[in-house]
């Protein structure tokens, strides 16, 4: 949905405006046999600030659980999994493009606390 990097100023950013790491959201949204997971990565870093955004779309015979912890375990097991690596990689892509260290970043995504399921078209 969104690549983005840009370099930062001369002075690079102040400490204060640094993340200890990325920041990743995570939305799902199911419906009848589909469940669509969206993921956004973004990143700040001295030299440049990183967004990737991307969305995976599930399909299933039958109907999906209406249960919203099921579907909520799909997407924390199975959708970011599967997002996850396309991310990472569109990141480390970015910053050879604007000629910048890539910022390092975990294989696997981290477990998430807080997952936001959606009813909308965000």
């Amino acid at each position: 949905m969104e690549l983005h990097a840009s370099r930062q100023g001369i002075q690079g950013t102040s400490a204060a405006e640094q993340t200890d790491g990325p920041d990743m959201k995570v939305w799902y949204r199911a419906e009848g046999n589909q469940i669509q997971v969206r993921c956004r990565l973004d990143i700040l870093v001295s030299e440049a600030r990183f967004v990737a955004d991307a969305v995976a779309d599930f399909s299933i015979e039958g109907d999906l659980p209406a249960d919203e912890a099921v579907q909520a375990a799909f997407t924390q097991r199975i959708g970011i999994a599967v997002i996850y690596p396309y991310l990472r990689e569109s990141i480390h892509g970015l910053a050879h493009k604007i000629s910048v260290d890539p910022p390092i970043l975990s294989l696997i995504a981290q477990s998430l606390s807080e997952l936001q399921p959606t009813v909308s078209d965000a």
